[in-house]
């Protein structure tokens, strides 16, 4: 039969070897710790949110000029030089 305090000791170089080829403090640590791709993903994440956030208060803002600008001005050319020029309604001079 084997002592008690000659098992303890093999028990304990047995664990320390199991850890030391399995290093489970690097694996805990890259596990539940956040490494750098991690903080990268949470920075991405929060510039979309802000971006996101941007393009809907611009979207609302270009919503409401649009709603309160004027329409579309229509353009005919001119019979003498064939420029461009805005049609306008024309009132009759007395």
């Amino acid at each position: 039969m084997i002592p008690i305090w000659l098992g303890k000791i093999v028990a304990k170089r047995v664990i320390k070897a199991i850890k030391y080829k399995i290093d489970l403090k690097k694996i805990d640590k890259y596990v539940n710790k956040p490494n750098e791709l991690d903080v990268e993903v949470r920075d991405l994440k929060n510039s979309n949110a802000i971006l996101n956030k941007y393009i809907e208060i611009n979207s609302n803002k270009i919503a409401k000029l649009e709603k309160d600008s004027h329409p579309p001005q229509e353009y005919i050319c001119c019979r003498k030089c064939g420029c461009k020029i805005a049609k306008t309604k024309s009132k009759k001079r007395r």
